[in-house]
C-alpha cells in the first residue's frame, strides 16, 4: 500500500520518468534530423566532385582532341611541303638537263 511519504517519492519518480521518456523522443528526432542533414550533405559533396571530376574529363578530352588535330593539321602541312619540295626538285632538274654541258 502506498502512504504519504512514498506517495511524493513515487510522484517525483514517475515525473523524471515521463521527462526521460517525452526528451528522448525529441532526442531522437534531433538526431534523425542531424543524420538526415548530414546524408544531404554527402550526397552534395558527391555530387560536385563528381561535376568536378566530369568537368576535368571533359577539359582533357578538349586538351586531347585539340592536340590531335594540331599533329594532324602539322602532317598535312609536312605532306605539303614535301609536295613542294619534289617539284622544286623537278624544276631543278629539268633547268639542269636543258643547259648546255659547260666545258
Amino acid at each position: 500500500m502506498v502512504n504519504k511519504d512514498n506517495a511524493a517519492l513515487l510522484l517525483g519518480i514517475g515525473a523524471i520518468v515521463v521527462t526521460l521518456g517525452v526528451g528522448t523522443c525529441s532526442t531522437n528526432a534531433r538526431i534523425d534530423d542531424m543524420n538526415q542533414r548530414m546524408t544531404d550533405g554527402f550526397a552534395n559533396v558527391n555530387q560536385r566532385m563528381t561535376d568536378g571530376f566530369a568537368n576535368v574529363n571533359q577539359r582533357f578530352d578538349d586538351m586531347n582532341q585539340r592536340t590531335t588535330d594540331g599533329f594532324a593539321n602539322l602532317q598535312r602541312q609536312i605532306d605539303e611541303l614535301q609536295t613542294d619540295v619534289r617539284e622544286l626538285r623537278s624544276m631543278q632538274f629539268e633547268a639542269l638537263k636543258s643547259e648546255p654541258p659547260a666545258n
